[in-house]
C-alpha cells in the first residue's frame, strides 16, 4: 500500500489555485485543518467500532472511514505545502500489531504533537530565533508520523488508502465545482 504523494501534491497545488480565499490559509489554519480532519477520522473509526461491537448508537460504514482518511491525508499534504515539506511515502507497507482503537489513539496523539510543534514553530518564527530549523524538523517528523498512523489504520481496516484519497479529492472537487481532479 503506497500513495503517490507527488501526484497528490500537484493536484492539491492546482486545486488550491482555484479555491476562493485560499490565500487566507496560513500555517495555523492548515494545522487546525489537520486536527479537525483527524478528529473526524477518529469519530468515524469509533462509530465503525461501535457497530462491530454491537454498542448502541450511531454507526458508519468503512466507506465513511475511507472518506475521512482521504480528507486527513489531503489536509496533511496541504500542511506540508504550507511548510515547504515534501511528504513522500514514510513506509510502503505499514503494519501495526496494536488493536484498531489503539492505533486510532496513536494517530490522535501524533496529531496533538503535530499541532504543538506547529505552535512552537510559529512562536519561534515570530521571534526569529535560530531554533527555527529544530522546530521545523519536529513538525516534519510529526507530519510523517501522522501519515504513518493513517496508513496503519487503512491497512488494519482493509481500506485502499490511495483509492480513498483519490475518491475523496474528486468528490470534494465536484462538490465545490473545481476543475482539478486527482
Amino acid at each position: 500500500m503506497s500513495i503517490d504523494f507527488h501526484k497528490l501534491r500537484a493536484a492539491n497545488i492546482a486545486r488550491q489555485a482555484e479555491w476562493a480565499g485560499n490565500e487566507q490559509a496560513d500555517l495555523a489554519f492548515r494545522a487546525v485543518e489537520v486536527a479537525d480532519e483527524a478528529g473526524e477520522l477518529l469519530g468515524a473509526i469509533k462509530k465503525v467500532a461501535r457497530a462491530q461491537r454491537g454498542i448502541a448508537g450511531s454507526t458508519l460504514s468503512l466507506q465513511d472511514v475511507a472518506d475521512e482518511m482521504g480528507d486527513t491525508v489531503i489536509s496533511l499534504d496541504l500542511l506540508g505545502i504550507e511548510l515547504g515539506f515534501e511528504l513522500g511515502a514514510p513506509v510502503s507497507n505499514p503494519m501495526s500489531s496494536l488493536p484498531l482503537l489503539s492505533q486510532a489513539l496513536m494517530l490522535d496523539s501524533v496529531v496533538g504533537d503535530l499541532s504543538a510543534s506547529v505552535v512552537e514553530l510559529l512562536a519561534v518564527r515570530s521571534m526569529v530565533k535560530p531554533q527555527d530549523k529544530e522546530e521545523a524538523q519536529r513538525v516534519y517528523e510529526n507530519l510523517h508520523r501522522a501519515i504513518f498512523w493513517v496508513m496503519c489504520l487503512a491497512a488494519a481496516l482493509g481500506i485502499g488508502l490511495e483509492t480513498a484519497v483519490t475518491a475523496k479529492f474528486n468528490k470534494t472537487s465536484v462538490k465545490y465545482e473545481m476543475a482539478t481532479r486527482l
